[in-house]
């Protein structure tokens, strides 16, 4: 995957008008149920995980602490962004596997969308 598809997929999976973070978000405005709040904070957690393994691995900046989920999504893109072609190909160890950097990125996005699509749902749910 090129840098440039790499960086889309991140972006889309945050930020795309149809079904990412960001939209998920939107309808989990006003009264957040206890699982959609756990969701979210999941999915900030769980992003947080995965740039501080790709941070260990390449000796680059970890995710600042005081980032809030929509903060750290815009931080990831600019940290993907600044990656070479030889650091998304260092290899790492995430979950008991071998990956490189470019697959647990591609693991972060889908993810991510994975977590937006049962925050959906659960607003859909509130809604009906």
């Amino acid at each position: 995957m090129t840098a440039d598809a790499l960086y889309l997929t991140l972006h889309e999976a945050n930020y795309d008008s149809w079904e990412s973070v960001q939209q998920a978000m939107s309808l989990a405005q006003g009264q957040v149920p206890p699982r959609v709040a756990w969701l979210l904070e999941h999915i900030h957690d769980t992003k947080r995980g995965y740039w501080a393994v790709i941070s260990g691995a390449l000796g680059t900046s970890r995710p600042p602490d005081h980032l809030g989920l929509s903060a750290l999504m815009a931080w990831e893109l600019t940290q993907l962004a600044a990656l070479s072609a030889e650091q998304r190909q260092v290899t790492l160890a995430y979950g008991g596997r071998l990956l490189d950097v470019a697959a647990l990125i591609r693991l972060n996005a889908r993810h991510a969308v994975w977590h937006a699509g049962q925050i959906a749902a659960l607003a859909a749910r509130r809604t009906a």
